[in-house]
């Protein structure tokens, strides 16, 4: 069964902007992987900071109310630049860190490509909560703790709440949003520093508005990013 975002009356009327982070790396396979030690503190590139202030200077006249990010460099930087015209805090929650899949090392994005394959294969002959990933966690219970703190971000007072994550994780979270099956997530894109728009509706329905929506290339004819 799809874990599914469940709508909720209390919830309606909110918009919600998923993000993912800006860019961190030159999206090619052969691009290295930092070690996990090093992944939280992984900052933006210039292009990447440069990408999300253009996010920013779009966003400037919808009057964000609260602002939430991953507890890893590259999100919270993002959600501050984001956040800063709208003179808002961000917070920080764990729940929305990105999923631990490292390559050997020494590996590249080619890599962590083939372990996220790997991820779906696995969704299709074994339940999420029979799939494990490193550190011993089940994507399941991932999956259930974004889910949660992911409805507590968008509980915040106020009707626009902006959340900054990461690719992968974003891509579970859709997948739920949208009430697909988890073995789905890798069905659509999440560019650096692209916006997802979710806004509930009557009876507190998530309503998916626009996927994937980036400033510096919205019809996407450049390059797929890993």
């Amino acid at each position: 069964m799809p874990r599914v975002f469940p709508a909720d009356p209390a919830l309606e009327g909110k918009c919600l902007y998923l993000m993912r982070h800006g860019k961190t790396y030159e999206p090619r396979l052969d691009t290295p992987v930092v070690a996990p030690e090093d992944d939280p503190g992984l900052k933006l590139t210039p292009d990447g900071r440069h990408g999300v202030e253009a996010v920013s200077r779009a966003m400037v006249d919808h009057h964000l109310d609260a602002a939430f990010s991953s507890t890893f460099t590259r999100s919270h930087e993002t959600a501050r630049i984001v956040a800063e015209p709208h003179g808002l805090e961000v917070e920080t929650r764990s729940e929305l860190e990105e999923l631990r899949l490292y390559p050997p090392g020494g590996g590249d994005m080619r890599g962590v490509a083939r372990l996220y394959i790997q991820l779906v294969k696995d969704l299709r002959r074994l339940p999420p909560d029979e799939v494990r990933l490193e550190g011993g966690d089940s994507l399941g219970e991932i999956v259930d703790r974004a889910l949660v703190a992911l409805r507590e971000c968008i509980e915040a007072p106020g009707r626009r709440v902006l959340v900054v994550a990461h690719g992968g994780l974003n891509r579970l979270l859709l997948t739920c949003l949208l009430g697909l099956p988890l073995e789905r997530f890798l069905s659509f894109d999440q560019d650096f520093a692209c916006v997802n728009v979710i806004e509930f509706v009557r009876g507190g329905r998530p309503w998916v508005r626009a996927l994937n929506v980036t400033v510096d290339d919205p019809f996407k004819g450049g390059e797929i990013t890993i």
